[in-house]
Formats: structure tokens, sequence, C-alpha cells
């Protein structure tokens, strides 16, 4: 599809820069299956990263084998509250821990990458990267962002982004990462910004997509702490231990492996919630969710877009106006702003639906 350069990108540009008086521009129109993408065409529902090889991108098989302790993961699992819980209306401020996903050309700047955590020297050590100008991370503690080069087809993952400065230059980050995004073989893999290397983009909930009511892949699941190991298709990374946190559970799940519900269709689609909630449980059902990270003080959850995607250009936050047109329940904050809960706490009873699929499921193995 070919580029749009519209008067609404330039006012886009002129609005990010934050001339007085100026508001935010509405959410921007979504562009489509397929690239290129920008800031004021963002892909729609139907996008998905990665290949049909990706275990992001393949559907549970009718009858999955299950793990061995699949009853006692899904236990300790459930025994972390009572379901997802998302507070949307967190643009720019430190309770935004979602991804940001950017998407680059050969106009933007170009950066140099500096890891400097972890004892330093990461993949992209000295590499170069072209981000678009306004781009920022995610504000919350881990500073993630994601940024897609759509001429080479890499995805660039970076965790706690420091300095960023405007115009090109050093881009100072804690670790980081790249994996293949648009050939055959791309399964968003090794990106190196989550504890379990899953990219930044692999199996996050965007708003395009329950817009639409479709979510065509797994989703990206995160826990307190783990059982201090990982599964395929996690890398050796297993984030927090639940051996070295407070957190005392007798089968804590592995990083990387993969949870779903056994239910049907028809059972998910007769549940009396609404249509957005089961948007997500048909995506638990049919692709079921991988743990890729830990943290979410206490409780499970799932990965949503971050609004910075958005936000960074003057655009206005779209979970927002996906909240007011959903019916959601607003609540104000002593600033003044407005935000909206996403609750799936009791959607299902998760201690009797959840379950935990072999290893070898997702390998294609059995």
């Amino acid at each position: 599809m070919a580029r749009w350069r519209t008067w609404l990108a330039l006012v886009a540009g002129v609005l990010a820069l934050g001339l007085p008086g100026a508001g935010p521009l509405p959410a921007p129109a979504v562009a489509g299956c397929h690239g290129p993408f920008d800031e004021a065409h963002p892909p729609g529902a139907c996008w998905r990263p990665f290949s049909d090889r990706s275990p992001f991108n393949r559907p549970l098989p009718r009858k999955p084998r299950q793990a061995g302790d699949s009853a006692a993961v899904a236990a300790a699992v459930a025994s972390w509250g009572s379901g997802p819980r998302i507070v949307s209306g967190v643009a720019d401020t430190a309770d935004d821990f979602g991804h940001p996903i950017y998407f680059s050309a050969r106009r933007n700047p170009s950066f140099r990458v500096d890891c400097v955590e972890f004892g330093g020297d990461c993949e992209l050590d000295g590499e170069r990267v072209r981000i678009p100008n306004l781009a920022r991370p995610a504000a919350g503690g881990d500073a993630h962002m994601a940024v897609i080069d759509q001429r080479d087809g890499v995805e660039y993952d970076f965790y706690d982004v420091i300095t960023k400065p405007a115009g090109g230059g050093r881009l100072v980050v804690g670790w980081g990462g790249k994996t293949k995004i648009d050939d055959e073989r791309s399964k968003g893999l090794g990106a190196e910004a989550t504890a379990s290397g899953f990219a930044l983009s692999a199996g996050i909930i965007r708003p395009a997509e329950l817009r639409a009511g479709e979510i065509d892949h797994a989703l990206f699941m995160t826990v307190p702490c783990t059982r201090g190991s990982s599964v395929y298709p996690s890398g050796p990374g297993a984030g927090t231990s639940c051996a070295r946190s407070d957190e005392s559970r007798p089968a804590p799940p592995a990083m990387g492996q993969r949870l779903y519900l056994e239910m049907s269709k028809g059972e998910v689609k007769g549940l009396p919630v609404p249509r957005w909630e089961r948007t997500i449980l048909q995506a638990m059902r049919r692709y079921g969710m991988f743990v890729g990270d830990t943290g979410g003080g206490g409780d499970w959850g799932i990965q949503f877009e971050s609004p910075s995607s958005f936000t960074s250009f003057g655009r206005s936050d779209p979970w927002l106006g996906l909240g007011q047109r959903l019916g959601l329940a607003p609540y104000p904050e002593s600033d003044g702003t407005t935000r909206y809960l996403w609750d799936m706490r009791g959607a299902v009873d998760w201690a009797t639906e959840l379950r935990v699929a072999a290893p070898c499921v997702s390998h294609r193995g059995c």
C-alpha cells in the first residue's frame, strides 16, 4: 500500500511539538493489513507480526497435550488475583508498563545504540537504528520501546530506554535485541528486551483488535514470578523466581509456558460478559497465553499496547476513546484525568478452566 503523505500527517508533527494551545489530534485512522505504516496510519486489526510459523500465530490443536502438572500450575496462576485487570488512561505516566510499537522510515533520524546494564555489550551495541524523532518509550519503570524497520524487516526491541536525544545520536538503553519480522521463518523470539526474549510486539493486544472484535494470535502473559526455569518458546531467561521472592506457590509456571482456556467457542460466546471480554477470552481459548515476563504487583495479567505509540506524536489515546465507546466505567484521578478499567476479574472460573499445554505443543512435536 502506498504511503500516505497527507496534510494531516504534517499537522500531527506540528502539534506534537507542543505549540501553545495545541490539543491532541484524534486517534489516527488505521491503515490495514500491510505496510508501510507510520504514526498517522498504524496497522489495522488484521495485521499480525511474524510468520505463520511463529508459536504466537499457530492455533492450539483441538485437544492439546497437557503438561503433567497442568492442574497445579493453573491453580497457582489463578491464586494470583481473579483475572487480568488493565487500566487505560495511563499514557505518559509511571503506570504505563505497556509495549509501544513504532514504525521507522529512511527519513527518520539515526541513533547509535549503547547498552549499559547487565554488563553491557548487548547484540545491538554500536548498531545504527532509525527511529521516529518523536517516538518515546513507555513511561513506566521498564521503559520499553519497539521499533520496526519496515525496509529491512527487523524489529528492534529496547528495555529501559534511558536517553534518546532529539534528532538522533546516542541511544542509551539498559538492554536490547532484534528479530526478523517479515520473512517466512520469523517467530518473534530472541529479541532480548523481555525476560523470555519474546519480541515486544508479540502477543500484545492492540486497540484496533478490540475495536474490531478479533484477536488472531496468542497473548503475552505476565506473572509475579516463575519456578526459576524456562521452556520453549522462551529463551533461557526465567525472570523473577518465586523461590527468591515472598511468593510461595507449590507449582508456579515456567517462563514460556502456554496456558489456555479449555472451553469451546460456544461456551465463551455464551458467557454473560461484554463483547470485548469475549474477544480476549476467545484468543485465550484458541491460541492461549505465553508466560513472557514477571512483574505486575502480585497479579497475573496480559500485555496491551502502550498508548505512547500514539500520544508520542500528539495524538489522542485510543484506549481512552475505546473505553468510552464500550461503556467502561470511568473514574477520575486527582490530577483531573480520567481512566477506564478493563476488568476481567471473575470473567470465568480461572482455576477450573485454565490448562497448561505441554511444551511440545508449541514445538509442534506432539
